[in-house]
């Protein structure tokens, strides 16, 4: 099943007592969560709904706001409006408080929905009604139940044929889960603060690791993944352009320029250290799914090492520990503890990639 044929319908929670408000609009290092469950299925859907219950309207790029026809029922209500509207047979159904979501893990629902009316995850003993996909056919089956006065999702579920997609997931980490709700101000403290995963792509001068990253980059965006992309460089650098109005208020003095268009935003910090690299991560919470860095191979972190037969650089530039895969135009004489991919071609990295963010999220 194509994800471009299917629609995306987000369920708003509503004002929270706990959070003094609405946990859609939680902001998780400057992104609003429901920004970050947009920009995640945008790349995915080919349209995203939002049923907003009783409260206002979200004014959102790529989202649609539908309004429930049956007010104050719960989620079966934000399910039946959103496939009222829905232009597609196949629909994706999760909760707005549920910002850490994979887009691999949506695809597997997807895989399997031509044989079902629902797909339901399940992690252990628990099945999520809220992280699943649902035929617009049974609309008449979710209409019946309302005008019964039946507000059960689980009651949704034991009428219609139904499938499962298993997941195991770690309890010493509940808040990594993909279907980890934002219930509590204590989980919000603490997810907030868990940076995205970094690898980064190493290897001696001439190695190729920027070509390496345009090809890698493409093929990972195509799996649906957000990407963060953050070169090191060892020696003083300028982004903007002298001359400029930007460089020019940024030479008068300024601390922090930020220049923004309806494209893009970019924001010139002056900075009189070396900032460490997973503090530069930490910013980008919420925004991307995956940092890549081109160097940083004295940094801790994962490393993608890239090895080229021309430029004769057989010694390792990372420790074992820190060997996430070899890139390389050539066999290695020596065993290698990571796996060996070659140069040529991403797509077998933008696989394993996938596995271990979908087994990080374990």
């Amino acid at each position: 099943m194509s994800a471009n044929s299917c629609t995306a319908i987000i369920l708003a929670g509503g004002k929270s007592r706990r959070f003094g408000g609405d946990k859609a609009l939680l902001e998780i290092n400057g992104c609003r969560v429901i920004e970050t469950i947009v920009e995640k299925c945008r790349t995915l859907f080919s349209e995203i709904l939002i049923s907003t219950g009783e409260r206002p309207d979200f004014d959102i790029p790529y989202l649609r706001n539908v309004q429930d026809v049956y007010k104050g029922i719960g989620p079966l209500g934000g399910i039946h409006a959103g496939m009222r509207e829905s232009a597609n047979e196949v629909c994706f159904v999760t909760a707005c408080d549920m910002p850490n979501f994979q887009l691999p893990l949506v695809k597997k629902l997807l895989d399997v929905s031509d044989r079902y009316d629902a797909v339901v995850l399940k992690t252990g003993g628990l099945t999520h009604p809220l992280f699943a996909v649902y035929k617009k056919s049974i609309l008449p089956v979710v209409e019946q139940l309302l005008s019964q006065n039946i507000y059960s999702v689980s009651r949704l579920l034991d009428e219609v044929r139904v499938g499962h997609v298993q997941l195991q997931t770690d309890d010493k980490n509940p808040t990594r889960a993909p279907v980890f709700n934002i219930n509590y101000q204590e989980d919000y403290q603490e997810f907030a603060h868990v940076a995205p995963p970094v690898l980064s792509v190493v290897g001696f001068s001439g190695s190729g690791k920027t070509t390496y990253l345009e090809k890698l980059i493409p093929s990972l965006k195509n799996r649906g993944l957000r990407l963060g992309v953050i070169k090191h460089d060892a020696h003083s650098f300028e982004v903007d352009i002298p001359g400029k109005d930007s460089w020019r208020l940024t030479q008068a003095g300024a601390d922090i320029t930020v220049i923004s268009s309806p494209e893009k935003i970019s924001i010139l910090e002056k900075w009189n250290r070396e900032e460490d690299l997973h503090r530069i991560a930490r910013r980008l919470k919420g925004k991307v799914d995956l940092i890549l860095t081109e160097g940083y191979k004295r940094e801790n972190a994962l490393k993608i090492e890239i090895r080229r037969a021309a430029t004769k650089d057989r010694e390792a530039c990372c420790i074992e520990s820190e060997l996430f895969a070899l890139v390389c135009d050539y066999t290695p004489e020596n065993i290698v503890p990571a796996p060996v991919l070659p140069l040529d071609d991403a797509e077998p990295m933008a696989d394993l990639i996938i596995k271990f963010l979908e087994d990080s999220k374990l």
